[in-house]
């Protein structure tokens, strides 16, 4: 006997990743190229990735959950099930308050966007 955590399938067109560093947001599209439900469980070298747009209002979300819970920085995954351009085909499954980003095709840009956070004294 263990802890289990469940949660539905959603039926979903794509998995984004969201990363918030201050005021600033990446996001990329990520899919496996065997159509694999969770893109986790694959091979993350052969991952494919493109940027997306976030609409205004889950960006806004974004920034009031991570200020509710004073962050200045968190990973967002979402599925979405349209073509993501509207705040309703964006699905919220988790934030990580440490999650990984080297990995992203847009590291460069996020790791600039710490180095800014952090001469700043840590404010966004």
């Amino acid at each position: 006997m263990t802890a289990h955590l469940f949660q539905a399938e959603i039926p979903k067109t794509g998995d984004v990743r969201v990363t918030v560093v201050g005021k600033k947001v990446f996001a990329q599209q990520i899919a496996a190229p065997d159509g694999a439900l969770d893109w986790r469980r694959g091979d993350w070298d052969a991952l494919l990735h493109a940027p997306i747009g976030v609409p205004a209002a889950i960006e806004a979300a974004l920034h009031r959950y991570l200020t509710a819970f004073g962050l200045v920085f968190g990973c967002f995954d979402f599925a979405l099930t349209g073509d993501g351009d509207a705040a309703e085909d964006w699905v919220f499954i988790e934030c990580n308050p440490n999650g990984q980003w080297g990995w992203l095709p847009d590291q460069a840009a996020i790791t600039e966007a710490f180095a800014d956070l952090l001469q700043n004294g840590g404010t966004p």
